[in-house]
């Protein structure tokens, strides 16, 4: 679906004024507005920048970004014409948290100078509330601070996409074999025992996605027509991804464990159970940027996540202890 991430006139207007027609780069500051030839008109030299960049293959972009998130005043940046064209031609001089700690101080900046001290009070606040969410990406911060249209879901999915990243990166790797872990010995005496104890983790790690996935976030998100909390919000994504990260543990656990060759039929089986958590559990970042990328989204919504085992895994299982038995009994 096609979509369009330029900055409305409103949200450039308004970005200009909260900039007080300045430049944001702390190295210009040059004046963006002023009087031209024609004395009822105005010349204005100003821009409002992508921070994260609105297209594939502009500066910055960041394809998980909602189309809502590229066209909200939470990813722009005002800045004189040259300044915008610098940013552009060296992203990697000018990365996109340094261009949000551009925007932040230049906006202080102004309120000092505006002297308007519930602005500066504000900032205060603000600054002592994100103090409580500890480490979170920029745009986070951004959503959290404007609380803007569908900020609750919003906010959701860049947070379950910053904490989820890493874990997304390793899993894939774990598939490609493309690290390996020191291999923990498990004895035939031990082996039943350990097989046990791993269904139970597993059964506990999908009855937590569960909940996590049918209950907390309607709780965080709040009932309809009433503000969610974004501290609800924040600790429900980083719970959902730390589910995530036990699902990859349990993996790791299992494909590094050396058992007796009895038992190698069985561990086989059991590979890449906790995997399927992980791949469903990905799906929701991606639904919510989707569904909120219809900016304002119109009708009903609903995302299946199943978690399911291929067809006869029991089966197997339960064929594979029953040689274990047998052979256990000679």
């Amino acid at each position: 679906m096609a979509t369009d991430d330029r900055f409305k006139q409103n949200v450039i207007a308004t970005l200009a004024r909260r900039s007080a027609n300045q430049c944001a780069n702390p190295d210009c500051g040059a004046l963006t507005s002023g009087p031209s030839d024609d004395p009822h008109d105005s010349v204005n030299v100003g821009e409002a920048a992508h921070i994260y960049g609105a297209n594939p293959g502009s500066a910055r972009y960041e394809s998980t970004m909602t189309s809502v998130d590229r066209s909200s005043i939470s990813n722009a940046i005002w800045l004189c014409g040259n300044c915008h064209k610098l940013i552009d031609d060296d992203p990697s001089k000018y990365p996109s948290g340094l261009l949000f700690e551009w925007q932040r101080a230049h906006e202080h900046v102004i309120a000092e100078k505006v002297g308007k001290t519930s602005a500066l009070i504000r900032k205060k606040f603000e600054d002592r509330h994100l103090e409580e969410f500890g480490r979170l990406s920029y745009l986070s911060e951004r959503l959290i601070l404007e609380k803007g249209d569908l900020w609750e879901h919003r906010l959701t999915a860049e947070v379950l996409r910053f904490e989820m990243e890493p874990v997304l990166h390793r899993w894939d790797a774990l598939k490609r074999k493309l690290y390996t872990l020191p291999s923990t010995r498990v004895t035939s005496e031990d082996s039943l025992a350990w097989i046990r104890i791993k269904l139970k983790e597993i059964k506990a790690i999908a009855h937590s996605f569960g909940e996590l996935i049918n209950k907390e976030f309607s709780i965080a998100w709040g009932a309809p027509g009433v503000p969610g909390s974004d501290t609800a919000i924040v600790a429900t994504a980083r719970l959902y991804s730390e589910v995530c990260q036990s699902a990859l543990k349990w993996e790791e656990s299992i494909r590094f464990a050396f058992l007796d060759e009895i038992f190698e039929e069985l561990q086989e089986l059991l590979i890449g159970t906790a995997g399927r958590i992980i791949d469903e559990a990905a799906k929701l970042p991606a639904f919510l940027a989707e569904t909120v990328g219809t900016n304002p989204p119109e009708g009903h919504f609903q995302l299946s996540l199943v978690l399911d085992l291929s067809e006869g895994w029991k089966d197997k299982v339960d064929g594979a202890l029953k040689r274990i038995a047998i052979q256990l009994s000679k």
